[in-house]
């Protein structure tokens, strides 16, 4: 499929001279439909550029960071017109899903018990109708019995500015984290029956009127049922809000991002910067018993010079309340919020805030021949980078209940290392990392997502 906007004239000639554009043609999108490749550009037809350098190269940038193509590029002729050619990705996944049920893959390893694994399979529709839809459905078993479905329409009004977003989960476990003893989550079992039961549905609105900013509105619905063994003395009367065995919560939401990484699998320049409130929260029926919840994620990435790179960035969290339910107090170790050399740990509390700091050396940046004779991953984008890194941050606690035995909060912490990150098709990120806390532990550590 190619699809053309073209224009009458001619204007003149080097690759940085001022000039106009005469048309734009698409090649290579046999689903993708021409607005949502037209949407990333950062020209149009009839624009007259000043800097063709930046454009080529930031338009590049956005369309990889669609996720929809494993190749992109971007070229003008004499004639100032300019040709997109595209390389698109397999749309439909159905993957066999096998997850380990600890925080990570380094906690898993400890036990390599296969009895907290999670699998199923996962179907996976991406670029539905040629629109960049995007639909996702879990069927999920063992250590977490768990339905889910994601569905994301990035537009859907006339100037492509207004998306939608729904997703609703429900799960079950016959164990859960009750608390945490010497800054380790502590697990609680019952073969029998399950102990913990979740239900949510959350409906987001997306605006992005220009291409770096995005505003999302949202609210939804979480549900948590836990059997009453879970709340006696012996486990953790303080579980869920009230020593209750249910917690309703209903809730708003507003989040404002600016994205302007290069690429976002693995950002090598540019800045970020994500920030959300979310509340009132009406839990069991009741207006606030928990305040807003503020959250801040701001990073910056350099490139330095030839294959040296840089990045600082951190998180922070406010969530001002003296008593939390244990099921509210996570804060570091968790999700992508932690500091290099904790894996192993957890620190509980209302608010935290975590720096990072990293340097990096790009020893292998090149495209290998990959699947012959599959034309859509025939070529494979790979980058290898040799880091350094210093992480620190700090956790408030008010709840003596849950810091008697617990050391980590309240207190400056941080974490130092070298390790090797490996990165395919722009956006799949595995690191190896071995890390030094403040307490002199050392180790080896793996993860799957980018630091910063």
């Amino acid at each position: 499929m190619c699809f053309l906007i073209c224009t009458l004239g001619v204007y003149g000639q080097t690759n940085d001279s001022v000039f106009k554009i005469q048309k734009i043609e698409i090649v290579g999108n046999k689903k993708t439909k021409a607005f949502i490749i037209l949407r990333e550009l950062t020209f149009h037809l009839n624009d007259t550029v000043h800097n063709w350098t930046y454009h080529k190269a930031q338009s590049r940038k956005q369309l990889i960071n669609l996720f929809l193509f494993n190749e992109v590029e971007i070229e003008k002729n004499q004639l100032n017109e300019v040709t997109v050619r595209l390389t698109e990705r397999w749309y439909f996944w159905p993957v066999p899903v096998a997850q380990i049920a600890d925080r990570n893959l380094n906690q898993w390893w400890l036990s390599k018990d296969p009895s907290r694994l999670i699998y199923g399979i996962q179907l996976q529709w991406y670029n539905i109708r040629g629109r960049n839809e995007t639909m996702v459905l879990d069927f999920k078993t063992g250590y977490t019995q768990l339905f889910n479905l994601n569905y994301r329409m990035p537009y859907f009004n006339k100037k492509s500015t207004w998306g939608f977003q729904l997703n609703t989960s429900i799960s079950a476990n016959r164990e859960l984290w009750y608390k945490t003893d010497q800054n380790k989550v502590q697990f609680f079992k019952d073969n029998s029956l399950f102990l913990i039961n979740r239900r949510s549905v959350e409906v987001m609105f997306t605006h992005r009127k220009k291409i770096f900013n995005y505003h999302q509105i949202y609210g939804g619905y979480r549900r948590t049922f836990v059997k009453d063994t879970v709340l006696s003395a012996a486990v953790n009367p303080g579980y869920l809000y009230d020593s209750k065995t249910e917690q309703s919560e209903l809730y708003l939401g507003y989040r404002y991002t600016r994205d302007k990484r290069d690429l976002k699998g693995y950002p090598t320049s540019g800045h970020y910067l994500k920030t959300s409130i979310e509340g009132p929260y009406f839990v069991n029926k009741k207006l606030n018993p928990f305040p807003f919840n503020l959250k801040l994620t701001a990073a910056k990435y350099f490139h330095l010079k030839n294959n040296w790179f840089a990045s600082i960035g951190g998180n922070a969290q406010f969530f001002e309340i003296s008593q939390l339910p244990y099921n509210r107090t996570q804060a570091l170790g968790y999700g992508k919020d932690f500091i290099r050399g904790y894996e192993l740990y957890v620190i509980d509390g209302n608010h935290f805030a975590v720096g990072k700091s990293e340097l990096k050396y790009r020893l292998i940046n090149k495209t290998f021949k990959f699947m012959k004779g599959v034309r859509n991953y025939e070529k494979l984008p790979m980058a290898v980078y040799l880091t350094t890194y210093y992480d620190a941050g700090y956790v408030w606690n008010y709840n003596p209940l849950t810091t008697a035995n617990n050391s980590m909060p309240n207190t400056y912490q941080y974490g130092t290392g070298f390790g090797l990150n490996w990165v395919l098709f722009y956006d799949y990120c595995m690191r190896t990392e071995y890390s030094l806390n403040k307490f002199g532990q050392h180790r080896l550590f793996v993860q799957f997502v980018a630091s910063i």
